[in-house]
């Protein structure tokens, strides 16, 4: 593996664990751009989904009390059916189009956590399968289903520890089944799993850092400089998207 891979791939997981820990969430949203500037998409999303799925077994068995499990469900049983296109869809779309995908779901998520402060309606049931449907095939595609599912859940009047809890078990649950659908898909690889471990050290020590950290920082202070290196992944993957296709 060279040297230039293994750095950006402790990076990665060393950032993805500390926002995971602090946020509660977004570690994909931070690991995933940097690994896809270096790495092939095809390789890179099946590692940060393991990477994922490995903090959320943490986190959701401290917070299983707060969680609301209604919501939970229906996410969950919308999210199913998009998880199978959604795999598809990384076996036979090239990467310009999968890059374009994660740069605006990046971007997506960016707008959307800039405009939560602003009261709106509670978004209905029919919102939350159309948002299942989305995450699950954005998971399996992209290793990206949060911004859907944060959007409806932080939409839903429940408390913060309830908004938490309930996307920490979603994103558990769906990443076990997003995982799932890569290894029927064959994307399981041998060089997926030497990736992963070798980012795991790393991963560990930044969600420790991370949890160290909750509650020592404002959360508006690590709002600003998260939501600015996201929106700045997400312009690069754009960029990279629209150089692929014009240089083909």
């Amino acid at each position: 593996m060279e040297p230039s891979i293994l750095i950006v791939l402790a990076l990665a997981a060393l950032c993805g664990g500390f926002t995971q820990g602090l946020a509660g969430f977004g570690s994909t949203l931070v690991a995933l751009p940097m690994l896809a500037m270096v790495m092939d998409l095809r390789v890179a999303t099946p590692v940060c989904c393991l990477l994922a799925v490995a903090l959320n077994i943490i986190l959701t068995g401290k917070l299983r009390g707060q969680i609301v499990w209604p919501a939970l469900a229906l996410l969950l049983g919308a999210s199913l059916p998009g998880m199978a296109v959604g795999a598809h869809a990384l076996r036979s779309v090239s990467d310009v189009l999968l890059k374009g995908a994660l740069g605006l779901a990046v971007l997506a998520f960016v707008i959307h956590a800039l405009r939560r402060r602003e009261a709106g309606p509670r978004a209905g049931a029919g919102l939350g399968l159309l948002a299942g449907f989305t995450a699950g095939c954005m998971g399996a595609a992209i290793g990206v289903n949060g911004p859907p599912v944060v959007a409806w859940v932080s939409r839903q009047g429940y408390d913060r520890n309830g908004v938490r809890a309930t996307l920490t078990a979603y994103f558990l649950l769906a990443g076990i089944g997003v995982i799932s659908a890569q290894y029927l898909a064959g994307l399981l690889d041998r060089e997926v799993w030497i990736r992963t471990a070798v980012a795991a050290p790393a991963l560990v020590l930044g969600l420790g850092a991370g949890m160290a950290c909750c509650g020592r920082i404002s959360e508006r202070a690590f709002s600003r400089v998260m939501l600015g290196v996201l929106g700045l992944s997400g312009v690069s993957l754009l960029a990279q998207a629209a150089w692929g296709a014009f240089t083909r």
